[in-house]
């Protein structure tokens, strides 16, 4: 009795390590999403921003008028004011790209940064 008891836990042992192995493989070594296997998780890279959507960070010291005449020089409208009025979230009106905005934000001196709205997931 003991014997079987101990085969069968090695058995089921040897089906777990196979198990974890097969799925690794799978989601590794061929297009699993292909196959129907496993769901799609890369977004294209049209999605991982918010469209038109754009944040910028003003550097300290810069004036609320300097702000307000940049963004209004840019068309764009402000979405939200975070960070006590240095850092906004603006939606470009014209047809300009996000990156394209973006570089010409970042020629102004008084923006520390300009980036695209990401889109952040959590796993299911």
């Amino acid at each position: 009795m003991s014997y079987l008891h101990t085969r069968s836990n090695w058995i089921g042992q040897l089906v777990t390590i196979f198990t974890c192995l097969s799925t690794v493989w799978l989601s590794t070594s061929c297009d699993a999403t292909e196959l129907g296997i496993l769901e799609p998780t890369a977004k294209s890279p049209m999605l991982r921003f918010a469209p038109q959507e754009i944040l910028i960070k003003f550097k300290s010291g810069v004036s609320q008028e300097r702000i307000a005449s940049i963004l209004r020089h840019n068309q764009i409208k402000v979405i939200a004011e975070i960070q006590r009025g240095h850092l906004y979230h603006v939606r470009v009106l014209d047809n300009r790209s996000v990156e394209s905005a973006i570089t010409q934000f970042t020629s102004y001196q008084e923006i520390e940064y300009a980036e695209p709205n990401y889109r952040y997931e959590t796993e299911k």
